[in-house]
């Protein structure tokens, strides 16, 4: 039975997930869909951390969004729950987010592209 409340779309888009007082991202990955209500976001084995997020915690999550010659680089910022946590095919893991709020905010200079120290880079418009 599928309980969604909103319509999901396909899309792959690199994103930071911390903890919200965090400086450095806990993981990065890659959207694989989203909705107004939730996200699904995949990493591989490679990024993978010791200690997976678990159901219930509250975490930020800064997607990086396609540039637009209008108004530049943007990123979406939520704060979300972990709703479930799972496997991925690659031996990476999966995790579904409950957004309760989001933000578009500017990007920094694209900090996170490339970066080997990542820090957060999405800042208020």
């Amino acid at each position: 039975m599928d309980r969604r409340a909103d319509p999901r779309v396909e899309v792959k888009l690199p994103c930071h997930v911390a903890f919200p007082r965090s400086k450095s991202p806990l993981f990065v990955g890659v959207t694989e869909n989203m909705s107004r209500g939730g996200i699904l976001v995949s990493w591989s084995a490679d990024r993978m951390m010791t200690n997976l997020p678990r159901a219930g915690d509250l975490l930020t999550v800064d997607i990086e969004l396609p540039a637009n010659h209008s108004f530049g680089r943007r990123c979406m910022h939520c704060q979300a729950v972990v709703a479930r946590v799972s496997a991925g095919e690659d031996g990476g893991a999966r995790v579904a987010f409950q957004v309760n709020q989001m933000q578009f905010r500017s990007y920094s200079n694209g900090k996170y592209a490339g970066a080997a120290n990542r820090e957060v880079g999405c800042s208020l418009m």
